[in-house]
C-alpha cells in the first residue's frame, strides 16, 4: 500500500514519465490515463470489484479521484462505518489481486473477473487468519503437587470438510469446521482455481484442511466428509 501512496507502482503513466512506455492509456478500459488511483479504484474493472465487497459506502464517497481520499476511507473512515473485521482483513488482498489481475491482462492477455479477485482475496485473508492462531499454553502453578502420570488414549480434533463446485464457475470453494475437545469450534474457508469435478474439489478441500490442522499444531485428528466416493477411495487405499 505504501508503494501506491508514494506513486511507485509501475503503471503506464509512471512508465511513460520514465520514457519506458509509449502511452499512458489504461490497457484494460482504454479510456483514461492509467494512474495508480485509476488502476486500483476508478477503472471500471476496479469499481466492479469493489462493488462486490461488502463495504459500508455512501454514493459519491468511494472511490474518488484522489488516491489519498480512497486510502483514507479504506484505512480510517470505514472503521467508523462499522466495517466487519473480515471485510477489513480482505482490503489489502483486494488491492494486491487487482494489481495481479492487471499484470495478467497486460503480459498474458488473460482476463480475470472481478469475482475471481474477491474470491482470491477472501482465500488469502482466511489462510492468514488461520496461520496466526496460536494455541494458548496452560498456566503452571508451581505450588501444586504433580500427580503421577496415567495413560489416557489420545484425544483427537474433528475436522468436517465440504466443497462447493459448479461446472460453469472458474473457481471452487471449500471450508472446514474444527471441533476441539472443549466443545469450541473454528471455522475457515478458501477458494482455488477450478478443478475437473466435485470429487476433485472435495479432495482439494481435504488436503487444505489437513495442511491447516498441521499449521495449528494438531498431529492427531479425524476428518469427516459427506462425499462417500472420496471416503471409499481413501478407505480402499488404506486397506
Amino acid at each position: 500500500m505504501w508503494q501506491s501512496l508514494t506513486n511507485c507502482v509501475p503503471v503506464c503513466s509512471q512508465l511513460a514519465d520514465r520514457h519506458c512506455h509509449p502511452n499512458r492509456t489504461c490497457p484494460r478500459c482504454g479510456q483514461h490515463e492509467e494512474t495508480v488511483n485509476h488502476m486500483l479504484f476508478e477503472c471500471p474493472f476496479a469499481t466492479q470489484t469493489w462493488s462486490l465487497e461488502t463495504l459500508p459506502i455512501d454514493p459519491g464517497e468511494f472511490p474518488r479521484p484522489s488516491i489519498f481520499d480512497n486510502f483514507d476511507y479504506l484505512l480510517h473512515r470505514i472503521h467508523k462505518r462499522n466495517g466487519t473485521e473480515e471485510c477489513l482483513a480482505r482490503i489489502p488482498w483486494i488491492l494486491w489481486f487487482l494489481w495481479k489481475a492487471r499484470n495478467e491482462k497486460v503480459f498474458n492477455n488473460k482476463d480475470i473477473s472481478p469475482l475471481e479477485v474477491i474470491q482470491s482475496a477472501a482465500s488469502e485473508a482466511a489462510s492468514r487468519r488461520v496461520a496466526q492462531i496460536i494455541p494458548e499454553a496452560p498456566e503452571v502453578n508451581d505450588n501444586l503437587s504433580v500427580p503421577e502420570p496415567q495413560y489416557r488414549p489420545p484425544q483427537r480434533h474433528f475436522f468436517r470438510v465440504d466443497a462447493s463446485w459448479k461446472e460453469e464457475d472458474a473457481r471452487y470453494g471449500g471450508g472446514f469446521v474444527m471441533e476441539n475437545e472443549d466443545g469450541s469450534t473454528l471455522f475457515s474457508s478458501f477458494a482455488s482455481n477450478r478443478v475437473l469435478s466435485p470429487l476433485h474439489a472435495e479432495f482439494g478441500t481435504l488436503l487444505w484442511a489437513m495442511k491447516s490442522s498441521l499449521t495449528l499444531g494438531h498431529v492427531s485428528m479425524a476428518f469427516e466428509s459427506d462425499r462417500m466416493q472420496l471416503v471409499r477411495l481413501i478407505g480402499e487405499e488404506e486397506e
